[in-house]
């Protein structure tokens, strides 16, 4: 492992891990996860990230997508007073660039489920289906690997009834069948249409991955969270829409309001949200 000094200006990396948006991270003295295999252990000092790992520090300006321009993404998102006060309050938040297979399997079993138990499942598959990188850390199990799963094999990790769309998404993968890494190629809506198709994954979800997976901005991801915030400030807006398409409203809405970033504010009215639980 190496340790080297990353400059980041306008980050929190506690507000960009600890957000929701990624299930493998945990802290301590420090933050420790896995990326793309490998171990990362960071820290923050001032506008500094330290970071121990075999990873060069182009790929991890690269995760946490530090090459964005985050004062014009506020600038374009800050339509109103609201977004401007989450600004302030979670300034530095930042959407991280996630492995597309990793971050498509996390989300399907994010289904109905909780943040503490989402965590639980993927790391108890990670130690069964995974590959030991170093002591207490275990790479995410490919496709071909979860392809090969018995049902009653995953029944240990506590997924569920999300454990047969798991392995249904992962044998389309290793099969050919889906190519997941062409979504990023195509536009919002195409790459939306495709990942739908795959079992288990609904607008919410595909939406999730074309955010977080493949840096598609204009993505809007709605669940409960999110609709329950923008009703509560924006609903004169969407008011008359109907209940089977109140989310896919509020998304196009957010779309128009918010701008090509608006994936930036949905993450910043997501954790304002989750914090009010």
């Amino acid at each position: 492992m190496t340790m080297y000094r990353i400059q980041a200006p306008d980050f929190n990396l506690d507000l960009t891990l600890s957000c929701g948006q990624v299930f493998r991270w945990d802290k301590k003295d420090q933050w420790a996860g896995d990326v793309n295999g490998a171990v990362v252990r960071a820290e923050q000092e001032g506008s500094e990230l330290i970071i121990e790992s075999t990873l060069d520090k182009k790929s991890i300006q690269d995760y946490f997508r530090l090459d964005d321009n985050i004062e014009k993404i506020y600038s374009e998102i800050g339509k109103d007073e609201l977004i401007n006060s989450l600004i302030r309050k979670y300034h530095g938040l930042r959407l991280i660039r996630q492995d597309p297979w990793e971050c498509l399997a996390s989300y399907i079993c994010s289904s109905n489920n909780t943040i503490r138990n989402i965590k639980n499942s993927i790391r108890l598959m990670c130690e069964c289906f995974g590959n030991r990188i170093e002591e207490g850390y275990y790479s995410f199990p490919t496709p071909e690997a979860l392809a090969q799963v018995e049902l009653c094999d995953m029944a240990s990790c506590r997924m569920g009834f999300r454990a047969p769309n798991l392995r249904s998404a992962a044998t389309m993968i290793a099969d050919g069948e889906f190519d997941l890494n062409g979504i990023k190629d195509m536009s919002y809506k195409k790459g939306r249409e495709e990942l739908v198709k795959v079992k288990g994954v609904g607008n919410k979800i595909a939406d999730c991955v074309l955010l977080f997976a493949f840096g598609k901005l204009e993505s809007f991801p709605v669940d409960t969270h999110i609709e329950q915030i923008m009703e509560r400030f924006y609903s004169k807006s969407f008011h008359d829409a109907k209940k089977s398409k109140k989310r896919d409203t509020i998304a196009d809405f957010a779309r128009g309001y918010f701008g090509r970033y608006c994936g930036y504010a949905q993450e910043y009215l997501y954790l304002e949200d989750l914090e009010k639980l």
